[in-house]
């Protein structure tokens, strides 16, 4: 099943937030490996410490929270209103 993709508001914490300048981003991506594609294109400062362009998808340092649950799943499907948060994959203790 292709899934269409949406307009989606983004928000970034901490070094993407910086390296980007903004704090909240609005993309149009169906799944978060497209998203990764679209900030990549869109946000070329990210690329190399938040997105391994080799790869594809995010460096091992980060996440994204989507609708409050963690994941770095490249096809997690994206619905209409998601919230969607790209965040530094911290371990705590």
């Amino acid at each position: 099943m292709v899934r269409e993709a949406m307009t989606l508001r983004v928000e970034l914490y901490g070094l993407p937030a910086v390296l980007t300048g903004q704090r909240r981003v609005e993309v149009t991506a169906a799944t978060l490996q497209e998203l990764v594609h679209v900030l990549a294109a869109q946000f070329p400062s990210l690329c190399g410490t938040v997105i391994d362009l080799d790869r594809g998808w995010l460096n091992r340092g980060y996440i994204f929270v989507v609708d409050g649950r963690f994941t770095r799943e490249p096809a997690t499907p994206l619905r209409p209103g998601a919230e969607v948060l790209l965040v530094a994959a911290q371990a705590g203790g």
